[in-house]
This record gives C-alpha cells, sequence and structure tokens, in this order.
C-alpha cells in the first residue's frame, strides 16, 4: 500500500489476503473502505508466499505476514495492532478512532488482546498438523475468551466495543470471529457477540470488502 502522508490521499495500496481470503489483513481492508480511499489490494498465498503479480512477498514483508501497509515506496506498516489505528487515523470525519487520551489507548487495549490472545488461539486450527485433542483445547480457550469479549458486551453502555462509533477493534473482531466459519465453531451461545457481528456486518464498507474476497456473492 501506498499512503501520501503530504496530502492524505491513498494513491496505491498492496494487502495481502493470506491463503485464505478472511484473513486478518480483512480488517485493514474493511477500514480502507471506511476512509473512502483509493487503493489496490493485492493477495498474497501465504503457503507460497508469493504474491498475485508472483513477487516474491518476503522481499516485501521479511515477516511473511499479512497486513502489510506501504505509505510511501519503501517505508511498511505491519501488524494489525499498528496498521488498523494508522488507517483509522486518517478518516476524515474522524469517527473511527479518538485522538487521544483514555478512548484512544482503550481501542489499542483491545486491539492488543485480539491480536495476541484470540488470533492466536484461532490461527492453532489452520495448522493442518493439528490433533482432535488439539481441537478441544483449542475451542475450550476460544470459548473462554469469547465468553470474556461477551459478558463485557452485556454490561457496557455502549453499542461498540469502545464507545458508540464503530472503530478498528469491531472491524477486528468480526474477522477473527468470522473464522468460526471455517473450524466449525458455534458463536450461537455469544448472543452479544453475534448481536454486534450482524450490526457491523451491515455496514457498507464490510460488505465491499467481503465481497472483493469472494466471501460473499
Amino acid at each position: 500500500m501506498i499512503f501520501d502522508e503530504s496530502n492524505h490521499q491513498q494513491r496505491h495500496c498492496a494487502c495481502g489476503c493470506g491463503n485464505h481470503c478472511g484473513a486478518c489483513s480483512l480488517a485493514a481492508h474493511i477500514l480502507l473502505n471506511e476512509i473512502n480511499v483509493d487503493f489496490d489490494l493485492e493477495r498474497v498465498d501465504l503457503k507460497t508466499h508469493k504474491t498475485e503479480k508472483g513477487a516474491d512477498y518476503y522481499e516485501i514483508n521479511p515477516k511473511g505476514y499479512v497486513p502489510a501497509l506501504e505509505i510511501n515506496p519503501g517505508l511498511l506498516l505491519t501488524e494489525n495492532v499498528a496498521v488498523l489505528p494508522f488507517i483509522a487515523q486518517h478518516d476524515p470525519k474522524q469517527d473511527l478512532i479518538p485522538p487521544s487520551g483514555l478512548g484512544r489507548a482503550k481501542v489499542l487495549e483491545w486491539l492488543g488482546y485480539l491480536n495476541s490472545e484470540l488470533h492466536d488461539e484461532y490461527a492453532v486450527f489452520f495448522d493442518p498438523a493439528i490433533t482432535e485433542d488439539e481441537k478441544v483445547r483449542g475451542y475450550a480457550t476460544i470459548d473462554k475468551m469469547l465468553k470474556y469479549i461477551d459478558d463485557y458486551l452485556a454490561e457496557s453502555e455502549y453499542d461498540y466495543l469502545v464507545n458508540d462509533r464503530f472503530g478498528p477493534a469491531d472491524a477486528y473482531l468480526f474477522v477473527l470471529t468470522n473464522w468460526s466459519n471455517s473450524i466449525h465453531h458455534d458463536l450461537t451461545p455469544f448472543t452479544n457477540i453475534v448481536a454486534l457481528r450482524n450490526k457491523v456486518a451491515e455496514r457498507q464498507s464490510v460488505q465491499i470488502a467481503m465481497r472483493d474476497e469472494g466471501l460473499i456473492p
């Protein structure tokens, strides 16, 4: 992705979507749609680490993971905890993320939890060598984490995770819990998460991103 900081206009974006579309970079895709900028999406097969244009992804991002946001030629930003707030802060309406203070800290708190805890537990299921015992333990751990989030939402006065506005943490939670479909995990016990997911799924930015990545017709 190329982002011109001098004029805050998106010129070119290359965002991998992993070895399966709907990877965690979908959250960045959603937020780019939210801020209504022009960008190019380039998928990455994380099995071969080749981009859809045939480039070696390790030469672009030595970490080998998605998303990767090219801010200017040769200047790369990686990791969702950095990429998502960076995109959100360029929202012309300034609705996606609080500019400072406790509100912004809460966004980062949620992104840290989702990235380092929930993401990792879902990722276990994409290892082809996973055993049945590991699946049982993995489901239990995911359920425990989702119950924490569901209970939080039940007690919260807000419509979304941080406040009454959709933001980076909501996009990331939506993408991660969407993986439940791929791993045959039941989300229905978590009624507050399901309600939040339904609300997020109605956003035009989400529908466009999911359609672009082949997740919905």
